[in-house]
């Protein structure tokens, strides 16, 4: 039998459990690298930020 029937064969379970680690490991990277990035804001960005999507202002 070739290698390659051994890799996409059922292995108990590991593929399985790539598929679903894979995606939610991304998800986890891209949420943590986007507070990263937030975090970095000065202050007065993030006070801009705020007003521009503040409902209750009556600037808008």
């Amino acid at each position: 039998m070739k290698f390659i029937h051994y890799i996409f064969g059922h292995q108990g379970g590991w593929d399985e459990i790539l598929l679903v680690v894979a995606p939610l490991g991304l998800m986890a990277w891209l949420l943590r690298a986007a507070n990263r990035r937030a975090g970095k804001m000065s202050q007065d960005e993030k006070s801009d930020f705020e007003a521009e999507n503040d409902s209750s202002n009556p600037d808008a």
